[in-house]
């Protein structure tokens, strides 16, 4: 759906997993944890699950470490452990305490492993206990990881295939405006960004168009592109796009549909082809040059005449009126100057 396929997404179980306290000023390093809680942890890894904005670098270390740890060549004590030593090193004082997990996961292909990392929230408190001497101690505890996904302050996915990792990384990070991660957070994976904001605008474009094409009998006139350009203008207008904001402007192009069943239908096929840009998960600012650009109307008529214009509201450059009968139409075009006019081969009929 994001990163994870849905196969990947229904199969997955923990393996393996590791906890290390990150922001002390002394590294403690942990051994591998007995997997407890799976289900809610399987659910805070899920939480994370967004397309892939990211590459490793040609040279990296974490890569390197996780390819090891999938070929056996190390365990996977010795690789978390040495993955959260560096996570911490290049954390610094100046970033918020948190826990770090290390999960290694499975699911029912053998030749995939996918290792979820994530920096989470969680409160102390401190616990009096006797030792065997009869002497009252006290300890700090962590507890309180909270089935919130905004507890969640880093996370990236990495799939291991056959021991070679794949180039792409899932990465979220709550401290920047996503897709963006921290400095330190994009130098201990390694990793550099390989999808522009700009990028992901002109793909939820596309994805918005091929959702109205695919929805055309269900919108105000059947008019796919009037839709378009409406929907491009809610999410115009947002500070922040994401999944709701997406099928929010959809609905709204489409009229509010009060039936349940054709809201069904266009929030499906918002998320398939959401889905099919690699979009899922991700949440970026608008360009509003992208989106204010007019979508392209195509005609053709039965006649072998096709027209290409783009559609804006206030054109008169394309005027369109139905006849009387209410089937043909008078297509009038009005230009300043005409700058080709040429004879095609009849291949591009």
């Amino acid at each position: 759906m994001g990163f994870l396929s849905e196969n990947e997404r229904g199969q997955l179980r923990i393996e393996a997993m590791v906890l290390h306290v990150v922001g002390e000023a002394d590294f403690d390093p942990q051994p591998a944890r007995v997997v407890e809680h799976a289900n809610f942890f399987i659910g805070r890894i899920l939480d994370t699950d967004a397309a892939a904005v990211y590459q490793f670098k040609d040279a990296s270390h974490a890569r390197d470490y996780l390819q090891e740890m999938a070929a056996d060549a190390i365990t996977f004590e010795a690789g978390a452990q040495q993955l959260s030593r560096e996570f911490s090193r290049q954390h610094g004082a100046t970033a918020r305490d948190g826990a770090f997990f290390i999960f290694a996961l499975r699911t029912d292909d053998p030749g995939v492993r996918i290792y979820s990392l994530i920096k989470y929230d969680y409160r102390e408190a401190i616990e009096q206990s006797e030792d065997d001497d009869g002497q009252q101690r006290l300890r700090r505890i962590i507890h309180a990881f909270i089935d919130d996904k905004r507890a969640i302050q880093k996370a990236a996915l990495i799939r291991v295939v056959n021991g070679q990792a794949d180039a792409m990384v899932a990465a979220r990070d709550r401290t920047r405006p996503s897709p963006e991660i921290a400095d330190y957070f994009a130098t201990f994976l390694d990793v550099e960004r390989t999808r522009s904001d700009d990028e992901l605008n002109r793909l939820l474009v596309e994805a918005l168009r091929k959702t109205f094409l695919d929805c055309q009998a269900v919108l105000p006139n059947q008019d796919a592109a009037s839709a378009l350009q409406q929907a491009k203008a809610v999410l115009r207008d947002r500070q922040r796009i994401d999944e709701d904001a997406i099928v929010e402007a959809v609905l709204a192009a489409a009229g509010h549909p009060a039936d349940e069943q054709t809201q069904t239908l266009l929030r499906r096929r918002t998320a398939q082809k959401l889905r099919m840009q690699r979009l899922t998960g991700l949440e970026f600012p608008p360009n509003r040059q992208v989106l204010r650009k007019p979508p392209l109307r195509k005609l053709r008529t039965t006649e072998g005449v096709t027209v290409t214009y783009p559609d804006e509201a206030d054109a008169v450059t394309v005027r369109r009126e139905r006849n009387l009968d209410g089937e043909g139409e008078v297509i009038t075009i009005i230009t300043d100057r005409i700058v080709e006019d040429t004879v095609v081969p009849d291949r591009a009929r």
